[in-house]
């Protein structure tokens, strides 16, 4: 046995050790590639780099020619999936001072094999569809155009991704020919899919104990015989982890495709997540100043799907304190809709600042004041599918009290017409006050955004209504409107653009008032509206170039606003945009004045892993003599 384990494994490694030189390689062999370009010459690169693994210290004759040979016939073939049947390559092989060997190789691609005839053809039910007729229409590889066969396949996969995801999952190439005449030194191509029939959507089961099976029903935004489409299948997921319920999400599709139609069911089974939460940030923005914050969420309060949040934060800009609460809890009888209950109390202090006059940007201070705002605000939430669930509006009808109380200190030295101003119950319309209001509105949010980075693309539009009377048991009778909408689409593979507008309008009471400051007599535009429903403009999100919420009827917030916004970015790196801009508006009370102010500038974005940061140097264009302002942020700019 020993004897049969020498000869048949231990002498051959011998004999294999003593073939072997008798010192470790101490040079390589290089390879120096010319005539050609991306992406041909990686291909070729990949083709003969690897014979750099053997490397020894010396080479016969007889390898080294071998070795010339086979890099000339491996560069002749790594070209030919790019058009190039008919390539010269030249090769020596040269050895350098230092012992290194270096193998040079000169191409010369030759003629290109060019496509003679095209025939892409779509068959069957999904012939039709608007995507497929897109691809047939931007098919790259057309007539006189040089045969390029990685592009061939990227198209047959790229129509069979598309088909599928719409539903027609039997789809198939009954025909697929790329015949060459390397003669002629062209190609035709023959491409013919068939779609077959598209599959639809058959039933959802849940498999999970943490709910009642009611709350999960209506989650799909699609139901039982729509056509099968793998973005809502998507979204289906999403909109599943957003109930906050699961941790983790499994979806199985059953693919009965021998039926007619084709039908899909879906096995959705969850892991449930912890119930609790907890989660604090610190940030700093060019408006906010630096800011914290704390959240914690009860993801689950029991079995009807009831859950929990309460956040509470600070910022530097107005010394701002807030504890804000959110329940929610699902409407079993009722498809997507929910029982709402919100709560915020804020705390924030405040200078009393009023412009001069409307073409000067500076403030001045009549006084530093305390405003509190207490609000619980009752409602029912629907969530509306529209666009067969490609978009989702949500209807919010509320009823919300507010009580609000705005004191302001009172030096002995200012002027007694300021102390009288200041004073409660100076006037129909005091500065400082205590007011309670009760309101019933509604309120529209329509998101539809998409993509990751740059390519985030989509709109967003916002309304709401609602209004406030003493019928009712208000102090003060006031309505109001409100609409805005944003736009981000891309053009080409590196322009982005974005466009953003808003409007708002509030009839409460209005009176102009006047104050002597310094000797200086200055009339005050003061409305009714409560605090906390004033319009302001003016900042990184408003009108870039002035300053915070500096925008409004004397800078104390106003009851209409008008604001614009169009930006174009360039992408010149991976991940990194240039920007210009052109912003517009401002917050008034009277319609007959309205001052439209303009601001302009550039920015750079960088889209990191955190999401879009943005940093933007703007000039108000009105008031020339002031300098640039600088404005940062962080999100994308749809939400």
């Amino acid at each position: 046995m020993v004897r049969s384990f020498f000869l048949s494994g231990f002498l051959p490694l011998l004999i294999l050790l003593m073939m072997m030189p008798d010192r470790l390689p101490a040079a390589g062999l290089k390879f120096e590639i010319s005539g050609i370009e991306e992406p041909e010459l990686s291909n070729v690169r990949n083709r003969v780099d690897p014979f750099q693994l053997t490397r020894r210290s010396s080479y016969s004759q007889g390898y080294l020619e071998s070795l010339r040979r086979k890099s000339e016939q491996g560069a002749r073939e790594a070209l030919r999936p790019y058009g190039y049947y008919h390539a010269s390559v030249n090769s020596e092989v040269t050895q350098s001072a230092q012992g290194e060997w270096l193998l040079k190789l000169h191409i010369t691609p030759g003629p290109p094999l060019l496509i003679r005839e095209v025939k892409i053809e779509l068959r069957g039910d999904g012939s039709g569809l608007s995507e497929l007729r897109k691809w047939q229409a931007q098919w790259p590889l057309t007539v006189g155009k040089r045969l390029i066969q990685p592009q061939w396949e990227r198209q047959k996969q790229k129509v069979l991704d598309i088909a599928g995801s719409y539903g027609y999952l039997l789809a198939e190439f009954t025909q697929r020919e790329l015949a060459v005449d390397l003669e002629r030194n062209e190609a035709v191509l023959t491409l013919i899919l068939e779609t077959g029939e598209q599959a639809v959507m058959g039933e959802v089961s849940f498999l999970q104990d943490g709910v009642k099976p009611q709350v999960l029903k209506n989650l799909p935004r699609f139901k039982a015989g729509d056509p099968y489409d793998a973005w809502l299948l998507e979204k289906f997921r999403i909109d599943i982890w957003k109930t906050g319920y699961f941790s983790r999400i499994d979806i199985v599709e059953d693919r009965r495709l021998e039926e007619s139609p084709p039908r899909v069911n879906l096995a959705v089974s969850m892991k449930p997540r912890k119930p609790n939460t907890y989660q604090g940030s610190i940030g700093v923005g060019s408006d906010t100043g630096p800011r914290l914050q704390f959240s914690w969420n009860r993801h689950l309060i029991s079995d009807n799907g009831d859950n929990f949040s309460l956040v509470s934060g600070w910022q530097d800009h107005n010394n701002e304190l807030f504890v804000r609460g959110n329940y929610r809890k699902p409407r079993l009888s009722k498809a997507r809709q929910f029982w709402v209950a919100d709560g915020l109390i804020k705390k924030e202090n405040e200078d009393l600042l009023v412009r001069e006059n409307e073409f000067d940007e500076s403030l001045i201070k009549l006084a530093n004041g305390n405003i509190n705002d207490y609000l619980l605000r009752l409602g029912r939430l629907k969530i509306r599918n529209r666009h067969s669930g490609y978009m989702q509006l949500f209807e919010t009808i509320y009823t919300e009290f507010l009580r609000e109380t705005i004191d302001y200190r009172l030096n002995p030295s200012d002027p007694p017409a300021l102390v009288e101003l200041l004073a409660r119950g100076a006037s129909d319309i005091p500065f400082a006050r205590r007011s309670d209001s009760l309101t019933i509105g509604i309120n529209f949010n329509l998101p539809a955004i998409q993509g990751n980075g740059f390519e985030t693309v989509g709109q967003r539009h916002r309304a709401w209504a609602f209004t406030s009377n003493k019928a009712w048991g208000s102090d003060i009778n006031f309505s109001q409107v409100y609409i805005s909408s944003r736009w981000n689409f891309i053009k080409g593979q590196r322009w982005k653009f974005m466009l953003r507008g808003e409007a708002g309008y509030s009839d409460a009471q209005v009176k102009n008032v006047l104050t002597e400051v310094d000797g200086r007599t200055i009339e005050v535009s003061l409305t009714a509206l409560p605090n906390l429903y004033r319009f302001k403009a003016g900042g990184s999100t408003s009108v870039r170039g002035y300053g915070f919420e500096s925008l409004s009827s004397n800078g104390i917030g106003s009851n209409n606003i008008v604001t614009a916004s169009a930006e174009m970015e360039y992408m010149f790196l991976p991940n990194w945009s240039l920007a210009a801009f052109f912003d517009v508006g401002n917050a008034f009370n009277n319609w007959s004045n309205i001052d439209l102010k303009k601001g302009a500038g550039v920015g750079i974005r960088w889209y990191s892993i955190a999401g879009p940061i943005r940093v933007d140097i703007a000039k108000g264009l009105d008031y020339p003599d002031k300098p640039w302002r600088i404005h940062f942020t962080i999100g994308t700019s749809l939400l």
